[in-house]
């Protein structure tokens, strides 16, 4: 099968902390590139190029989805999937898909041949592209972490692109037109389908033999549906179609899988020429796929091909398989970096500034010669991290302030790495509520936690209960708290506990005073990205990521509390941002901006180093 899901409500491991190809290629460029992108959240900016590859990929998989028996070339009708409540397609649901209830076009218009079939194809994605790059350029143009323009890319070089995947797929029915069909021919005549069919506008099942379905040879149209490969849908949404470890350590998401010969070939497709640094790290993302499939089927099902579809250059890259003992081999590797950078959190130190060298490769992802730079630490001078990072001499000058004067006051400033996200405090319970054993073993509790008049209201953290929690919790008990989430509602403190918080009986002269717990800090910072803008339908917030020398951390804004120059504020500005409240979001610092929080602009990016 080509999705295996997680049980959502019983995750094995921290579902937003899962290991992915994409993880471990960075890793193996630099550990330290790892670290700025996955630990401190620092997303380098979006190129337009993304939207190519969006366009190109959903665009291809549209037209995979169409049926010549079906769908006449110059129509403006689609195989649409409905989707169940998790946004993934509604397999289960006969009622609502649109394939059932089509009557077949005549069988004096469906292609004869590769040609003919070649020419509807084209068709069918010349029906197609220009929405889907409308809906790609769309949702380029809504993130704020964009960089530079559409006029930087070519919309024909897209299209393009698109003809070569549907010639290189017609490599594959032509194929198994030779093969009279492959061993699963008959069954699939008969009107069986796989657990996780290919997506063709049908429900899991169905119970009808396919109208292109014969009886003798094998003809191009009914080549078109049995050999259809598997791929994400192009309705679905995003992520719902990964494939994670038996384990669930570890998760991918294929582009195709093609079956119809008895054996699988897994296939990425790629929108570039397959230059570049870039093409290394895709072979390993194939041999990463072929364990991955090895994996979830109970590792006795080998992929018979891994490919690489470089759209740009028009040629197929073969990608040697791994080994069953280099899987083994591979499991072990993986889940032993895993442990190190995922089951906890590694510090800089773990992750040290170790470049790879960087990869040359020509056209269609072939090796040039010579294979790497001559420097060890070329990496170095093109990386997006470079002017944070102690491998690099590149100074941008980042800010590091203990205070600032703005309206007629002095702010003192904390410089990022000393916000103290988690607070210890000691008082008396009041009001419990529970505690209540839940099924994953955490503790849902709720109390008011008071030291002589200073009150604290204590609850679970909407993103998880603590499991240190003391047996002997009572009313009126003396507990300690530490590694509690402070902030302000409504006027009052309040701790949230999550998985490192814990609750223990306070022992004799054990203090932290309740009243002593800082929940305000003002900081002046630049900003590395701008994470999200409002936007009046589906975004109320305005988010950025910021940095001065000590670290990173998030910064947010709802609604009536974005402040006014959030409209002027770009990647590179640097600013202070006053009196705004201490938080903590995915294990990094946060500072939240509230009511009496104030941000200004100190200098804009025009007159601060580049990054």
């Amino acid at each position: 099968m080509p999705v295996r899901r997680p049980d959502p409500e019983n995750p094995k491991v921290n579902p937003y902390r899962r290991l992915s190809a994409s993880q471990v290629i960075a890793w193996r460029k630099c550990p330290r590139l790892w670290y700025y992108g996955w630990m401190e959240r620092l997303k380098t900016p979006l190129p337009p190029q993304i939207l190519r590859g969006n366009a190109v990929e959903e665009c291809v998989c549209r037209v995979l989805r169409d049926s010549p028996a079906f769908v006449s070339a110059d129509s403006s009708a689609s195989m649409d999937s409905p989707l169940a409540a998790d946004g993934s397609p509604a397999l289960g649901e006969p009622d609502f898909w649109v394939g059932p209830a089509l009557e077949a076009l005549p069988e004096s218009e469906w292609p004869t041949d590769r040609a003919s079939l070649e020419a509807w194809a084209t068709s069918r994605a010349e029906a197609h592209f220009q929405r889907c790059w409308d809906e790609a350029v769309a949702q380029w143009e809504s993130s704020p972490n964009r960089i530079g323009s559409v006029d930087d890319i070519d919309v024909e070089e897209g299209r393009e692109m698109v003809d070569a995947a549907i010639r290189m797929h017609l490599g594959q029915i032509g194929a198994c037109i030779d093969a009279g069909g492959g061993p699963g021919i008959e069954a699939w005549r008969n009107g069986e389908r796989e657990h996780w069919p290919a997506p063709d506008g049908f429900p899991r099942s169905w119970g009808k033999p396919h109208p292109a379905a014969g009886s003798g040879p094998v003809s191009w149209p009914e080549a078109w549906e049995f050999a259809r490969p598997w791929f994400v849908d192009p309705d679905a949404k995003s992520f719902t179609h990964t494939s994670a470890h038996p384990e669930e350590w570890f998760q991918g998401e294929y582009d195709l899988v093609y079956r119809w010969s008895g054996s699988t070939r897994i296939v990425d497709l790629k929108a570039s020429i397959g230059r570049g640094d870039r093409s290394g790290g895709y072979i390993d993302q194939l041999r990463m796929y072929g364990w991955l499939w090895w994996e979830t089927h109970e590792r006795a099902d080998e992929p018979d091909a891994l490919e690489i579809w470089y759209l740009g250059a028009g040629t197929v890259k073969d990608v040697p398989r791994p080994s069953t003992e280099e899987m083994y081999e591979m499991g072990e590797d993986l889940g032993r970096l895993y442990q190190a950078i995922h089951a906890r959190d590694p510090s800089p130190e773990d992750c040290p500034p170790d470049p790879s060298p960087l990869m040359f490769f020509d056209d269609g992802g072939i090796p040039a010669e010579p294979p790497t730079h001559s420097d060890e630490r070329a990496r170095c001078e093109r990386c997006e991290y470079r002017g944070l990072c102690e491998g690099s001499d590149h100074d941008i000058s980042l800010p590091l302030e203990r205070r600032v004067e703005r309206f007629g006051h002095a702010w003192p400033i904390t410089p990022i790495g000393e916000i103290q996200t988690r607070v210890s405090v000691v008082g008396d319970v009041v009001g419990l509520q529970g505690p209540n054993l839940q099924e994953d073993g955490t503790v849902s509790l709720d109390f008011t936690l008071q030291d002589g008049y200073d009150r604290a209201r204590v609850r679970p953290s909407r993103y998880g209960a603590p499991s240190e929690v003391t047996r002997a919790i009572a009313e009126g008990a003396r507990v300690r708290i530490d590694g509690g989430l402070a902030s302000i509602w409504r006027g009052q403190l309040q701790i949230d506990l999550d998985g490192k918080s814990s609750v223990t009986i306070a022992g004799d002269g054990d203090e932290a005073p309740i009243v002593e717990v800082e929940t305000r800090v003002s900081v002046v910072v630049r900003v590395w990205s701008i994470v999200a803008y409002p936007n009046g339908v589906d975004t109320h917030r305005w988010a950025i990521t910021i940095l001065d020398q000590t670290g990173s951390a998030a910064s947010v804004a709802f609604k009536q509390f974005i402040p006014l120059s959030a409209a002027a504020i770009t990647r590179g500005d640097e600013i202070a941002i006053l009196n705004g409240e201490v938080g903590e979001w995915a294990g990094r610092p946060q500072v939240r901006i509230g009511p009496g929080a104030r941000v200004v602009i100190l200098r804009h990016s025009d007159d601060t180093p580049v990054f």
